[in-house]
Order: C-alpha cells, then sequence, then structure tokens
C-alpha cells in the first residue's frame, strides 16, 4: 500500500510540475502585456482613408481595453487640424509623413514617431494599353502629379536623377491637381499618367482601364534604401515623457492592428464598406496597403529617414522640402 501511495505521489508531483510549466509563460506573457493608465486616447483619424483602419481595427476587437485605454478617434478633414491639435494638446495620436515631423521639430514642436505606420503608398497610374512601364518611359508624357512638393514627386525625380542621369521635370509636361481632377484628366485621355493616392488608385484599376504602373516605394531601391516609412504614429515627447505606459500600451495594439490587417479579411470588408469602396476595388486596396503597412521601426530606421531627406534636399533643394537640414532624431524606439 506504503509503495502503491509513493507512486501516486510521485506521478501527482510530476503532473504538478508539468501544469506548472504550462502555466507560467501563460501569466508571464500576461505581466508582459503594456497597460496604460486608464487614460483617455485621443486619436486625429480620417474617417476614409488608409489611417482611418487603425481606430477601427482596435474598436472592432477590443484591443483599447485589452492595453488599459479608451480610444477616442476624432475625425478630420484638414491636415492644418491635426497638427492644431498635436500641438495644442487637443490630441494625443496623430498620423504624420516623416516630412511634416522634420518640419515640425525644425520649429521647436516636439512632435516624434512612435510607430511606423504605411511605406510610400501612392502608385503611378496609367491607360491599360499604355506603353508606360517604368520612370525612363515618361519622357515626352504629360504626366499629373498632386504637387511639384509633394515627397512622391520628388522620390521619383531623386530615383531619375539618381539611377538614369535623367532630369524627370524637363523630360516630361509636368501637371498639378487635386486627385479627383488628375482622375479626369486621365480618363479623358489629357494626361498620359499621374500620381494617384493609395486610396484612389484601387477604383480606378477595378474600372478594368487603368493599371498600376509601380508605386513610389520601389523608387526606394532606385535610390539604394532599404524600405522605410514614409508615415509615422506620432505624438509629443511631452506626452510620452508624462505617460510613458500610455503610448506602450497605443504601439502594442498597433502591433496587434498590423497582424490583423495582414490576416483578416473581415476588417477590410467590413470598412471598405464604410469607404463605399466596390468589392473589385477593395481586393486591390487591400492586398497594397498589407504590402506597404510597417510593424515596427528598426534600429537604422532613424538613420534611413535622415539619408532619404538629404538625397532628396541634395535633388530639389531646400525650397521644395521647406527645410534645409533634417534634425537629428524623428524617431524613437523607446515605446516598441
Amino acid at each position: 500500500m506504503g509503495t502503491l501511495l509513493n507512486k501516486f505521489a510521485a506521478v501527482a508531483g510530476t503532473m504538478m510540475v508539468a501544469a506548472i510549466g504550462l502555466v507560467t509563460p501563460t501569466m508571464a506573457q500576461a505581466q508582459d502585456v503594456p497597460k496604460s493608465d486608464g487614460s483617455t486616447i485621443r486619436m486625429m483619424a480620417s474617417p476614409f482613408g488608409s489611417q482611418s483602419f487603425i481606430p477601427f481595427t482596435i474598436k472592432k476587437f477590443g484591443l483599447d481595453q485589452k492595453y488599459g485605454f479608451k480610444l477616442e478617434a476624432i475625425p478630420y478633414s484638414d491636415v492644418k487640424a491635426v497638427n492644431a491639435a498635436i500641438q495644442g494638446g487637443a490630441a494625443e495620436i496623430a498620423v504624420f509623413d516623416w516630412n511634416s515631423v522634420a518640419l515640425m521639430r525644425n520649429a521647436g514642436v516636439d512632435v516624434i514617431g512612435v510607430a511606423p505606420f504605411l511605406t510610400y503608398a501612392s502608385s503611378i497610374v496609367a491607360p491599360i494599353d499604355s506603353r508606360i512601364k517604368g520612370i525612363t518611359d515618361l519622357k515626352g508624357t504629360k504626366f499629373g502629379t498632386f504637387s511639384r512638393t509633394s515627397v512622391d514627386w520628388i522620390m521619383m525625380a531623386a530615383a531619375a536623377k539618381r539611377k538614369y542621369n535623367m532630369d524627370l521635370a524637363a523630360s516630361l509636361e509636368l501637371q498639378e491637381g487635386a486627385p479627383p481632377l488628375l482622375r479626369g484628366a486621365l480618363e479623358q485621355g489629357r494626361l498620359d499618367a499621374t500620381l494617384m493616392y493609395s486610396s484612389i488608385a484601387p477604383d480606378m484599376l477595378a474600372t478594368g482601364k487603368f493599371k498600376n504602373v509601380f508605386t513610389v516605394r520601389d523608387m526606394l531601391g532606385d535610390l539604394g534604401l532599404p524600405l522605410s516609412p514614409y508615415l509615422l504614429i506620432a505624438t509629443t515627447e511631452t506626452y510620452a515623457k508624462a505617460h510613458p505606459a500610455n503610448v506602450k500600451a497605443f504601439v502594442a495594439a498597433y502591433k496587434e492592428v498590423v497582424d490583423l490587417l495582414k490576416s483578416n479579411d473581415e476588417i477590410w470588408t467590413e470598412q471598405g464598406a464604410n469607404m463605399k469602396l466596390s468589392p473589385e476595388a477593395l481586393k486591390f486596396y487591400r492586398d497594397e496597403i498589407r504590402a506597404d503597412i510597417i510593424q515596427s521601426f528598426n534600429e537604422k530606421t532613424n538613420d534611413t529617414l535622415k539619408e532619404t531627406c538629404n538625397i532628396l534636399l541634395e535633388t530639389a533643394g531646400p525650397q521644395a522640402l521647406g527645410m534645409s537640414k533634417v534634425p537629428d532624431v524623428l524617431i524613437t524606439t523607446e515605446y516598441q
């Protein structure tokens, strides 16, 4: 009897150790989940662009509750409103392109990128039967852009100069206009190709009348640069230092957003309907954003952004970028 009891005790002890081994990592993982201080985090987010998927996904899956904060999405239609909200403390989180972050930091505003969002997502769209296949084929064409000072256009010009010794602006007839006007001009044959936002191009491609010739993202390779973000999720250093737990919690939630956007089609169907994208356009849009979204900074991101800016300064000059020198720091990995 004693022998049986001893054997039973030994087996029970082994099972207990095994159970502890199973439970302990889970408990450790739970302890590692960043938690905010319970505050409301206000995010400026356009309800119709790619950034709308961030608050939509956080709310849909309760990621704000998981990480201990309450997310309040503040819609806007004017980029100036975003700048004012962040600088004035009316919002804690916003999405900016790196050029805007650089300009604000040069002006003494302590905005800082705490997570990446998208790389260069705009594309060059042309009629389906166009002969245009690459940047050198744009010579002699009528080409559309949102602005001569947009980073997208400057990236194209820099890539043409560096890789092909081609003065892109002098090689074509450049026309500026708002994206809907550029689309109309392309449909009417008054343009041969145009830069187009990632939120508008899919609807054009879905008609079957247009093709995506290449993306601005492709220019990174032509410039000898690694993949890097164009859009940054940002806050102010003042807020981040006062509420580091909140920033870490938001960034952790954003990382889950990226995983979900890459794997869950339901999110795209629901928010695509809110954006009034057709099923055909939604597929183009989903696949493009999945290719463009970035989850985390790496140790070289800040240097890459500075190098990108310096290359563009050499090509376009300080007037186009609005600055003559890029700040030493644009992003931080502290909250990842």
